[in-house]
């Protein structure tokens, strides 16, 4: 799916009052309209399009019989929690750091949770249908994907086919703001992105994980608290995939060894700048 995103400088600072979904794109595209329109003083503007899917960068740290001052290192920020009780509940204090964080570099940049449900993937079939959350994800044969929302391609090994479910969660713009994933071998670790709590609300998804085949195991049928704590950067893009990361503490690592965040798709497109 294509995309467009628009940096604008103006005078006054727009008032988001709280606004979702079409009101708020309404109040921002009024913000510019008010700019070109000289009624608002605009100084300049940077945009980037792309033709290729708007995904967010992810990581996850892992915490396994810790003990001590235990956490991660973003962006060179130091965010550590005294290990508590178990490697469970100390994820969750972690994650609560992140969310909690002041540090220019960290806030408003980067959620945390410590919810995840496990998809093992084992010689998965066509037609096998996972559905996280309300939202539907069907495997389909072939090499390469279909370009449709919510398909995943299997037929390789259970790796790729991992591989592939993961990046149609991450990619589908619908469920991308509320969940994100990462490949480990034949599995696929899904977390909602949220910092402590599951959403609450009339208008939110449903905690449930489920399968239509013993194909893909379902390790909780909820996103459940564990020793996993995800995180994903709230600007998408490739520019999230350029965010160090490392672990800090005994027994803390990062899922698969990475020293960056990982899996951001777009806004690499050459941005123009230009004054208005």
């Amino acid at each position: 799916m294509a995309h467009t995103m628009l940096f604008l400088s103006h005078d006054l600072p727009l008032n988001q009052r709280g606004r979702t979904g079409k009101d708020l794109l309404r109040a921002a595209l009024n913000k510019a309209t008010g700019c070109l329109g000289g009624s608002e003083r605009g100084i300049n503007y940077t945009l980037v399009g792309s033709s290729t899917d708007l995904v967010a960068a992810n990581t996850a740290g892992i915490s396994a019989s810790g003990s001590g001052t235990v956490g991660i290192v973003i962006s060179a920020v130091t965010l550590t929690a005294t290990w508590a009780t178990d490697d469970t509940i100390s994820a969750a204090l972690i994650a609560a750091v992140i969310n909690a964080s002041t540090n220019a570099k960290i806030q408003y940049l980067f959620g945390a949770t410590h919810l995840k449900s496990t998809l093992s993937l084992a010689s998965v079939l066509a037609g096998t249908r996972v559905n996280l959350a309300g939202f539907r994800f069907t495997a389909i044969s072939g090499t390469a994907e279909s370009g449709k929302d919510g398909d995943f391609v299997i037929g390789g090994d259970n790796t790729a086919d991992a591989n592939s479910l993961a990046l149609a969660i991450n990619r589908h713009p619908y469920a991308n703001k509320y969940l994100f994933a990462i490949p480990v071998v034949a599995d696929c670790l899904v977390f909602p992105k949220k910092g402590v709590t599951w959403f609450t609300g009339p208008n939110s998804p449903p905690n449930t994980v489920k399968a239509s085949a013993s194909t893909v195991t379902v390790g909780s049928a909820t996103f459940a608290a564990s020793d996993t704590y995800g995180i994903w950067c709230k600007v998408p893009g490739k520019l999230g995939n350029n965010v160090v990361v490392a672990a800090s503490g005994t027994g803390q690592t990062i899922i698969g060894s990475a020293t960056y965040m990982a899996r951001g798709l777009g806004g690499d497109a050459l941005p123009v700048t230009d004054t208005l």
